[in-house]
């Protein structure tokens, strides 16, 4: 893979997480301070990230998915990877159903797109990075341009008083962006990129996602950022085309179906190479489907997992890392 391919895989996994659930918990947490928590946020998650790929990132020639591996690293992997695919799925499905196909069946939504992740990845990271390639100019120019244009909306007001949250809260919206941002980006840990590549690909997302945050901060201002579930769909419904062009929020919406193709697609390639029997994988696939219908008709469920997901995936990630930690030193014996 090219250095430009690398970023991109960087750039679609890292901004997965701020659909629905980032950026509302941050918000909810440290609301109009929410800005200063994504910079001290990206600086915590770059730590994050430089640790990860020196101790964790595999450097030599050969792959750690390719080796054998024992069964209780096979199910930390596979239930890190599934864990990922779980909370995207649940993503897609909640966002279509709620603005873009709000009388289909939800498991009509999540199957195909679960069913195409599958095929993505039966073609191999080589091919998926291709893919972010393409769609990650396409991805940063539509939201960047959109943002933009709504940021005549806005007002610097939505920023004052600074530094009105407790700071425990700032504190912890900071953990959270660094853990959206950093953790998934393991998924990429067989994948042999450097250090320099992994900082430019992390810096060049959270700009985005900085970029992002605050727009959305200064149009809909503290109190409507608590309201809206999609805070950064929600801020597009102001944008106007030639002031009689409405509802381009719903083509710019789609951009953020690409970081949950992407994410999902690698996460299903690296069960392809942990699990080998083609039974399993099957039964784990359909597992996920079951769990995202449970799940989506059971609210109290979906608030569990949205008021706990930096945690769950913390303690995934952790678990993940160890192994993989673990492994290298193993083969490296």
């Amino acid at each position: 893979m090219s250095k430009f391919q690398k970023m991109s895989l960087i750039y679609f996994i890292s901004s997965s997480f701020f659909l629905a659930s980032g950026y509302s918990l941050i918000f909810n947490t440290s609301s109009f301070d929410s800005w200063i928590s994504m910079i001290i946020g990206s600086i915590i998650g770059l730590i994050m990230v430089i640790l990860f790929n020196k101790l964790g990132f595999n450097k030599i020639k050969s792959y750690i998915l390719n080796k054998q591996l024992n069964l209780s690293v096979k199910i930390i992997f596979t239930l890190f990877f599934s864990f990922i695919i779980f909370i995207n799925v649940v993503i897609l499905r909640i966002f279509t159903t709620s603005f873009y196909l709000t009388k289909t069946p939800g498991w009509l939504i999540i199957t195909p797109f679960l069913l195409l992740c599958i095929y993505n990845s039966k073609k191999g990271i080589k091919s998926i990075a291709k893919e972010a390639q393409i769609l990650m100019p396409i991805s940063i120019i539509f939201i960047s341009l959109n943002m933009l244009g709504v940021c005549s909306d806005g007002s610097i007001d939505n920023f004052l008083p600074v530094l009105t949250n407790p700071l425990s809260n700032i504190i912890i919206s900071s953990i959270y962006f660094a853990i959206f941002t950093s953790i998934p980006q393991l998924l990429l840990f067989d994948s042999k990129i450097s250090i320099k590549d992994n900082v430019m690909g992390y810096l060049l997302t959270t700009s985005i996602l900085l970029f992002v945050g605050f727009v959305i901060i200064l149009v809909l201002g503290p109190a409507l950022i608590h309201i809206y579930r999609f805070p950064e769909y929600m801020v597009l419904k102001q944008l106007k085309l030639f002031n009689f062009v409405e509802k381009i929020e719903n083509l710019v919406g789609m951009i953020w179906f690409f970081n949950l193709f992407i994410t999902s697609s690698i996460s299903s390639y690296n069960i392809n190479k942990t699990i080998k029997n083609n039974k399993i994988k099957i039964l784990l696939f359909i597992l996920i489907i079951l769990l995202v219908e449970l799940f989506s008709y059971h609210y109290e469920l979906i608030l569990f997992i949205y008021k706990y997901m930096p945690y769950l995936l913390l303690i995934l990630g952790f678990n993940f890392f160890i192994a993989i930690v673990l492994q290298k030193r193993k083969n490296s014996c």
